[in-house]
């Protein structure tokens, strides 16, 4: 009997249950996604005979799988595109508003340059439209 298989699921489980670990709600999928992969791995270790006494845990452990992969590629999916959409108007929106501070922190600095006689009207003039055209 080959047991490659098995083994090769094992790991694969022990990854992605990892993987989902790295989050609280994903440890609810993570931990029996790791307990289940080390066990597949360590069913791949033992004799035939032996194995066929742990047949039921295996279709046990394989219908787990099933329906927590499936389970949980469903609720990741969701969370990453409704995080994602969120995250990104959200930097967007900063962005502007970091933009639009700086903006009127660069131009009120240079109207005090200039009302302390520092700067020319011409160069008062070049540098504000450096600023209001976003050039530095």
């Amino acid at each position: 009997m080959d047991k490659s298989l098995l083994k090769i699921s094992g790991i694969i489980s022990i990854v992605i249950g990892l993987l989902c670990c790295l989050t609280i709600f994903g440890a609810i999928v993570g931990i029996p996604l790791v307990i289940g992969g080390v066990k597949f791995k360590d069913y791949s270790s033992l004799s035939d005979e032996e194995l066929m006494t742990h047949k039921d845990a295996i279709i046990i452990w394989t219908i787990v799988f099933l329906i927590i992969n499936q389970i949980s590629g469903i609720l990741g999916l969701v969370f990453v595109v409704t995080n994602n959409l969120f995250n990104v108007n959200q930097c967007n929106e900063t962005n502007h508003t970091n933009f639009d501070n700086n903006k009127y922190e660069s131009l009120e600095k240079l109207k005090k340059l200039y009302d302390d006689k520092i700067l020319t009207k011409e160069e008062y003039e070049k540098e504000k439209d450096k600023i209001l055209n976003g050039l530095n």
